[in-house]
């Protein structure tokens, strides 16, 4: 069983596609792309078709690890954060004094 950030992050829960109006931004700039696609597969050969896969994967893949490094690093800086809140008081002058143990 996964956690719900790990699920978040697969992209297995989210908002619902329609919850998007038909003349949102996200809306229009898939549109946007649909039609750029359609018009670049009208006028690449079987080999252009190809490599523009090929393209298309890798840059796939450099979004997967970018997004992930983005997870992890949002995920440290949320545990950081967590750690201070438990480890660290704040007095009424807003000075940051460490608890002693």
């Amino acid at each position: 069983m996964q956690s719900i950030l790990e699920e978040l992050y697969m992209g297995n829960v989210g908002f619902d596609a329609g919850y998007y109006p038909q003349n949102s931004p996200f809306v229009k700039a898939a549109r946007k792309k649909l039609d750029n696609m359609e018009q670049l597969n009208a006028m690449l050969d079987d080999k252009g078709k190809e490599l523009f896969e090929q393209y298309c994967d890798a840059q796939s893949d450099i979004e997967g690890i970018t997004r992930y490094g983005t997870y992890t690093n949002t995920l440290k800086f949320g545990i950081l954060l967590m750690v201070e809140v438990f480890t660290s008081i704040h007095t009424d002058a807003g000075e940051r004094a460490v608890r002693e143990e």
